[in-house]
């Protein structure tokens, strides 16, 4: 079940949430002339308060109401997203990210204006509730009440796996895992702490996000800038590797597709342009032009995936943990070259010789050798050695090695504990058995590590015995060993930490653990405005001390069944949300002219 789940949730999040939002978010910035270049300056002004009047509709402040929206956003996506990001799809995909963060502002744009212009406020306490499900029954009328209840039921559940279960056992596993905190512990105080928050409501939800979502992100863009000081001449080869790899996907196996998927869907997932989550938050802000908060929140996506996403991928990138060196060797299992009593063991073609000899490759890739000794074949008086290196550790399937190929073509004979041959793979490419697979086995005059993929359940270790095809052999190799591959937080904590060592395991660690909590509270406000639509307010009361309840969960168990069925839920918002859009967008460009015509008229009053 769980993996039939896990299918159908990436199936959707493949094309059709994928095309969806990428075609939409051209045809829009297209349609509104790029609006969100011309609308930036404004957006600045807003965010300021210069254009806030304490006396207009709503609950919160413009940036509040940003930073609320923000900490829905900015969290996982932007620490572990981005890493999962550059370890599919390769740098490359850090490039389509910017694409889909700079076409993505004109969805927002028109999101939050139709959230803002069709909310409905409540006679009563003054309170706003928009969103899609409001502008879709209001905008398209009675016979689309089906779309918008669908959306409300789905982000409604959407919101306690992905918003709350996923983010609550992040942040529980981080805090175990580096400081064997106990998870209780963390499911306790982030209950507590979302408690007092979550149950205080939306204006409430907005105090707290404006406070840490801007602090969070300086702290965080400080310590990458830092690094990027640091490195400074090394900066212009980053964005060279990115650029580079977006159109030829040459740090993976696979090639563009790959990289531009990768960049697409993580992007996406990031910045929520498409999804419609954003104009729930922002719905409830304080004016009387909707699309002033259309302005604001096209802000969201270019702090999101262009400033955030992009301080992340440039440590990973920096670090060298790209392409193959997103497999991390286990050091205490390598092969070591470095003891004097080995060099017996190498003779005629094979040597252990200084790593000076051998040749270097500019801005090595990570952990490409290890040590001051690597080992040489070179081919002599037409003679032929083959060399096996015995009891390699199979205990994660991937084993890996350093090479620098100068001429000639390998062999490698992979061996189980047992002396049975699984399969054989060469420097040309071929793989003789389906169970065995290789990954950047094709470079030449220039080092790289090659990635073996074993699928035998059975074998714990294996022998790798490299046989030279022909008579003008010259190779090097080094890093001989298992190999683990990070992904996610680990990829991004091992890339800070490559910096300043064990850093990288404290900074996201908190991180993790802040921008966990500000997007529970602003997803268990997206759930509870959808429940007020659906079943009214007498349940909402409920839906929040439930939101809560299942932080604790979340923090102690893996939940995996409910997380991809949560992930699968938000990525079918994209199609009522969009559908909504696109027949709606007419009357946002209507506004938007009347709006500018005021502006720029000296219509609108300045209060600061």
């Amino acid at each position: 079940m769980e993996t039939i789940v896990a299918n159908i949730a990436g199936l959707i999040w493949h094309w059709p949430v994928t095309l969806l939002c990428l075609l939409g978010c051209v045809f829009f910035t297209i349609t509104f002339k790029f609006i969100q270049i011309k609308c930036f300056p404004h957006a600045i002004q807003l965010i300021s308060g210069k254009y806030d009047n304490p006396n207009e509709k709503g609950q919160i402040t413009h940036f509040q109401a940003l930073s609320a929206a923000l900490s829905a956003t900015i969290g996982l996506g932007n620490i572990a997203g981005v890493a999962i990001a550059i370890a599919v799809g390769g740098p490359g995909s850090v490039f389509w990210m910017w694409v889909i963060g700079f076409f993505g502002m004109a969805t927002k744009y028109i999101e939050c204006s139709l959230g803002t212009h069709y909310r409905e406020i409540d006679s009563k306490t003054g309170d706003a509730r928009g969103g899609p499900m409001h502008y879709i029954t209001k905008g398209l009328g009675a016979r689309f009440k089906p779309l918008a209840t669908f959306y409300a039921f789905a982000i409604s559940l959407a919101a306690f796996g992905a918003g709350c279960l996923f983010q609550a056992n992040q942040a529980a596993s981080a805090l175990n895992l580096y400081y064997d905190v106990p998870t209780i512990l963390t499911g306790v105080v982030l209950f507590a702490l979302c408690f007092i928050v979550i149950i205080g409501g939306i204006k409430r939800i907005g105090s707290v996000a404006s406070k840490i979502v801007p602090l969070m992100c300086i702290i965080y863009i400080s310590c990458a800038l830092l690094i990027c000081l640091l490195n400074i001449s090394k900066i212009p080869y980053v964005f060279s590797i990115i650029l580079k790899d977006a159109f030829t996907g040459f740090a993976i196996a696979g090639g563009f597709v790959p990289v531009f998927f990768a960049g697409v869907r993580r992007a996406i997932f990031s910045n929520e342009a498409g999804l419609g989550s954003a104009a729930i938050a922002h719905a409830a802000v304080k004016t009387d032009y909707p699309i002033r908060e259309g302005i604001v929140a096209s802000l969201g996506p270019f702090i999101d995936t262009i400033v955030v996403c992009t301080a992340t991928a440039i440590v990973i990138i920096l670090s060298g943990n790209y392409g193959s060196s997103i497999y991390s060797p286990l050091s205490e299992k390598l092969m070591s070259f470095e003891s004097k009593d080995i060099v017996s063991e190498y003779q005629q073609n094979w040597a252990v010789v200084d790593v000076s000899v051998a040749p270097s490759t500019p801005y090595m890739p990570a952990h490409i050798i290890d040590g001051n000794k690597v080992v040489e074949y070179k081919s002599r008086h037409n003679f032929l050695q083959p060399k096996a290196f015995f009891n390699i550790s199979a205990k994660y399937k991937t084993i890996g090695f350093s090479y620098y190929k100068q001429s000639g073509d390998f062999q490698v004979n992979i061996y189980s504990q047992d002396k049975e041959l699984l399969g054989v793979i060469d420097s040309q490419g071929n793989v003789s058995n389906p169970t065995i697979s290789v990954d950047f086995f094709d470079k030449e005059n220039q080092w790289e590590r090659a990635i073996i993929h074993l699928n035998a359940p059975m074998v714990s270790s294996v022998s790798l015995q490299f046989i030279p095809l022909n008579d003008n052999v010259n190779w090097y190799l080094d890093s001989i060993g298992p190999v683990k591959k990070l992904n996610g937080i680990a990829l991004t904590t091992y890339s800070f930490d490559h910096f300043f060592k064990g850093f990288g395991s404290i900074f996201i660690t908190f991180s993790v653990l802040f921008f966990a909590f500000s997007t529970m509270i602003t997803w268990s406000y997206y759930g509870e405005t959808a429940i007020h639509f659906l079943m009214g307010s007498k349940y909402t009361t409920y839906y929040k001390l439930i939101f809560v309840c299942l932080i604790i969960i979340g923090a102690t168990q893996t939940l995996d069944l409910i997380i991809n069925i949560s992930d699968a839920l938000i990525g079918l918002l994209v199609i009522p949300n969009m559908i909504a859009l696109i027949l709606l967008h007419k009357k946002v460009i209507s506004w938007t002219q009347d709006y500018f015509k005021q502006l720029h008229a000296g219509k609108l009053k300045i209060y600061k």
